[in-house]
Parts: structure tokens; C-alpha cells; sequence
């Protein structure tokens, strides 16, 4: 089973939630809200999150894993700074998408004009009833940033369930995993640790495998949950890992503040960290270093956020060299 990894965003919870329930299944309401449908033999999952705009580390968590993105443009037709956050996270993290127009007339040349210097100027948009259940799927392809060899894991949820074991919760990035595959934990204090999946499900179901893009659960054997506490990825001992990651960065024109020499924090697929951005070696090059090691391959795509902005959080995005 493969699958794509879907982000939708926007501000208005109720437009959501019509969006997302006319077209998928709600599968988990707990930190990312989860919908997911099959459509011949694919399983497409919608990724939501609840706590924007007060936190926008959901949603950037979103944008680092998604291949595809759904933005509701605003049923007022005009931005909020909310809504002009969101345009400018998509636009760092150039992945391709579709601008929904729900319930409303609005003009093409409006939103373009709503979405001048940014790359959603462009996107193409869908005018839809938000009773609808009809989705077009044919532009959906794997994002470019992720790995293109290699089994790579991004885990948001670990924990014991009685008569099983520890058990994670994840999704997909990169490659397929079996029953009886030995993992590795990433970061891992000291040594690499290995653990072995026992079981594979996805909605509750058992499957030998599972391939990437797909929203998964992990039984594990030869660890314990205080042993993942720290571990935000399990890949097949591919990657190389570095706590220094050098990018190719290009900040956002409004984004006005340097990102040089200061502590930001780095959206890693699935996880920010706290990180030192420092200037690289070549030019337009940036260093970003963390206090432990990271899964890093090249193309990879990083977003720098700064949490502590009063105005727009997002300073631009930047690809692994």
C-alpha cells in the first residue's frame, strides 16, 4: 500500500471541517487531525491542524510533510494576516497544490492579485460546493524534497499498549516497511539503537507492509517507550546523520529581519528544532546546527521559523546540499 500526504489549510475551522468531511473519513483527532481516503488502491490522507493561527507549529510540521497541498481561500475574499502566513509557508516550501474556492464567486484575478509575490499567484484553483464529494486527484505527485532511496519514519507518537507492547505512530517518508524490518532510532543517545517492527497496521487494520505516504502503526520488539522518548524518526540505517545541516536558503521578501547568528528554530520533515543558523561556505548558504543528529539526505527541504515574531513567523525555506 502507498499513499500521498495531503495538507489543508486555512483559518476557518468550519470551512474545514465541510471540506475535509465531504471528501474523506476522520481517522484521529489527536495533535494532527487525520482524514483519509482510498480511490483505486491509493490512500490519500488530509492533514489539519487545530491550533492556527495561535501556533503555527502544526501547520509547518504539515507543509515539511505533505506532497500536496489544499489552500480554502477565505470565503470573505480577502486575506487575514492568518491567511497570508499560510500563502507565505507554502510559498517557502514549494510544494504544488490547489487554491479552493468554496461557496463563493470569487474572481480568479482577485485571488491572484490577493497573492501577488508569492508562488500561489499561479496555482491553480477549483470553485467547489462544499457539499461536493467529488475531488479531483490526477495533479498529486511525491513531493520533490523527499528521499528518493532509503526507508525514513517521521514518528509524532509513541506509547505501551498492554498484551502488545510499544507501539508508534508515524508516516511514511521515504522507501517501504516490513514485519521483522530492523530500524534505526534517530536522534539516539550514545550508540545507534536498532528495533524490530513486530506488527504493521494502518486504521486498525494488519498489513505485512506498508509503503511511503501512509499514515502508520508500529509494534516494535527489543525497545522500550522511555527509549524513544527522544526519537523523532526510525530509518533503515541509510541516512547520514549530522547535527550541522548546510543549506541552500532563500528568504521570504517579507520577512525583513537576517536570520544570521541567531537561535531559530528549523522545521525538519515532521520536527522543529531549536537550532544556531550561522553563515555557510558558499553563497546564499546557510548552516543550521541542532544539539543532536538529524536524518539528512540531499534536496532536503527546510523551513526556518521564527516563533517569537509578532508579524509573520515564517523566514524562508532552504534545501539540504
Amino acid at each position: 500500500m502507498n499513499g500521498f500526504l495531503c495538507g489543508v489549510f486555512g483559518t476557518n475551522k468550519d470551512q474545514k471541517n465541510r471540506f475535509e468531511s465531504s471528501i474523506a473519513k476522520k481517522s484521529e483527532v489527536e495533535g494532527i487531525i487525520v482524514y483519509h481516503k482510498n480511490e483505486s488502491g491509493v490512500r490519500y490522507s488530509f492533514l489539519d491542524d487545530p491550533q492556527y493561527p495561535e501556533k503555527i507549529q502544526g501547520y509547518s510540521r504539515i507543509a515539511s510533510l505533505s506532497d500536496y497541498f489544499y489552500y480554502l481561500f477565505p470565503s470573505t475574499g480577502k486575506l487575514t494576516p492568518a491567511d497570508g502566513e499560510l500563502a507565505v509557508l507554502l510559498d517557502a516550501y514549494g510544494i504544488n497544490g490547489t487554491i479552493e474556492i468554496i461557496d463563493s464567486n470569487i474572481g480568479k484575478e482577485s485571488i491572484r492579485s490577493s497573492f501577488k509575490g508569492l508562488a500561489l499567484a499561479n496555482f491553480p484553483t477549483e470553485e467547489r460546493d462544499s457539499k461536493s464529494s467529488i475531488i479531483d486527484f490526477s495533479k498529486i505527485r511525491i513531493s520533490q524534497s523527499f528521499p528518493k532511496t532509503g526507508t525514513l519514519i517521521y514518528i509524532d507518537r509513541a506509547f505501551s499498549v498492554k498484551g502488545v507492547g510499544v507501539v508508534v505512530l508515524g508516516f511514511i517518508l521515504s522507501g517501504e516497511v516490513s514485519v521483522h524490518d530492523k530500524l534505526r532510532l534517530t536522534p539516539s543517545s550514545g550508540e545507534s539503537r536498532y528495533a524490530e517492527v513486530k506488527g504493521i497496521q494502518v486504521s486498525d487494520e494488519d498489513y505485512e507492509s506498508a509503503g511511503r505516504g501512509i499514515r502508520v502503526g508500529l509494534s516494535l520488539k527489543g525497545v522500550e517507550t522511555k527509549d524513544l522518548s527522544k526519537t523523532s524518526w526510525l530509518d533503515d540505517g541509510s541516512f547520514l546523520l549530522s547535527n550541522q545541516i548546510p543549506m541552500k536558503f532563500r528568504q521570504s521578501p517579507f520577512y525583513k529581519l537576517s536570520v544570521l547568528d541567531r537561535e531559530l528554530h528549523v522545521q525538519f520533515p515532521g520536527e522543529l528544532v531549536a537550532s544556531r543558523i550561522s553563515k555557510g561556505k558558499e553563497k546564499d548558504e546557510l548552516v543550521a546546527t541542532v544539539q543532536f543528529e538529524v536524518p539528512t539526505w540531499e534536496g532536503m527541504r527546510v523551513c526556518i521559523v521564527d516563533l517569537n515574531a509578532k508579524n509573520l513567523r515564517v523566514t524562508g525555506a532552504g534545501s539540504g546540499v
